[in-house]
């Protein structure tokens, strides 16, 4: 009965443990660079229109893809791999890609973003 105890709450322990560990998946540098950059001009211009934008994470193929959209730009919104190179939207991927990405995720959104 001892041990039976002793395993019990050695999980449970394992268990809080698990909830406090920090589960916040680490950005790409460059993405984290870009928001930086986006927020410095929201706040030195409260007229820039990026508090509009929001950049989401996709999934596609295994791969992760961010999407920056800003409610005042065109109705395509520019894609980017996990090394920050973008995917032009003229190119057959990036058809194939908006037709497969999944698990849609916000990473970041401005203050005045707003879905519809």
């Amino acid at each position: 009965m001892k041990r039976i105890l002793i395993l019990f709450a050695f999980a449970a322990l394992l268990v809080s443990c698990a909830k406090d560990k920090d589960t916040k998946e680490v950005l790409p540098a460059w993405l984290t660079e870009r928001i930086a950059a986006d927020e410095e001009v929201i706040n030195s211009n409260s007229q820039s229109g990026l508090d509009l934008g929001a950049w989401l994470q996709y999934t596609y193929k295994d791969s992760i893809y961010f999407e920056y959209h800003n409610l005042l730009m065109s109705s395509l919104p520019k894609v980017y791999n996990s090394e920050g190179l973008e995917i032009i939207f003229t190119i057959a991927e990036y058809a194939e890609y908006q037709k497969g990405k999944c698990c849609k995720k916000f990473v970041w959104k401005g203050k005045s973003y707003y879905e519809d």
